[in-house]
């Protein structure tokens, strides 16, 4: 009776000790993914963060350029760009350039 119990429970603790191996193995794979998953979270998070700070960039660059545009869409802002960007002048002036 003895010698038929030694094959079982050795068949038996070879099987828990697979057992235990691929438990451990398989702990070990969740964590990992939990880490990486984790990291993922956060680099996501400062992208998002960064996205939104070009996002208000944007929007101040937007608003600038529209103020810019309804200026210039009166007599006198027409007149000042034609001042400044195309060197006009007006009927009695003279428009005179010194080089650098």
């Amino acid at each position: 009776m003895i010698s038929s119990l030694k094959p079982t429970l050795k068949g038996k603790t070879v099987r828990h000790l697979i057992v235990m191996a691929i438990t451990g193995i398989a702990l070990y794979q969740a964590g990992r993914a939990i880490y990486i998953s984790f990291e993922r979270q956060v680099f996501l998070h400062h992208q998002a963060n960064v996205l939104k700070d070009g996002q208000k960039q944007a929007e101040e660059i937007n608003k600038e350029l529209r103020d810019g545009l309804s200026s210039y869409r009166s007599a006198s802002g027409i007149e000042r760009l034609a001042r400044e960007r195309l060197n006009l002048a007006g009927p009695d002036e003279v428009v005179l350039r010194i080089g650098k």
